[in-house]
């Protein structure tokens, strides 16, 4: 799998299994990823990493700041934990 894909694998993910009540940590996500996609990665052990998961989400903050899309980025995190979530925005 091309490393353009993963910010849709991202974004997947996160619209599918995240929500505010119990949104996802970026090693969850990684987990995740990895996990459901392990026959794309061929010879290598991962797919995907935590450094690159944490890239995606950075750029994926300023994507979905404007009104591009229907809904934007959350960190909700507690204890120090950064943890990540999609809401609607709200028209």
């Amino acid at each position: 799998m091309h490393q353009t894909m993963f910010p849709l694998l991202v974004l997947n993910v996160l619209k599918n299994h995240a929500t505010i009540e119990n949104p996802l940590t970026i090693t969850e996500i990684t987990n995740f990823i990895n996990r459901e996609f392990a026959p794309f990665a061929f010879e290598k052990e991962r797919l995907i990493n935590r450094s690159t998961v944490m890239r995606i989400l950075d750029a994926m903050e300023f994507w979905t700041e404007g009104n591009l899309f229907d809904f934007h980025l959350v960190q909700c995190g507690s204890d120090g934990k950064k943890m990540f979530c999609l809401q609607a925005n709200e028209i």
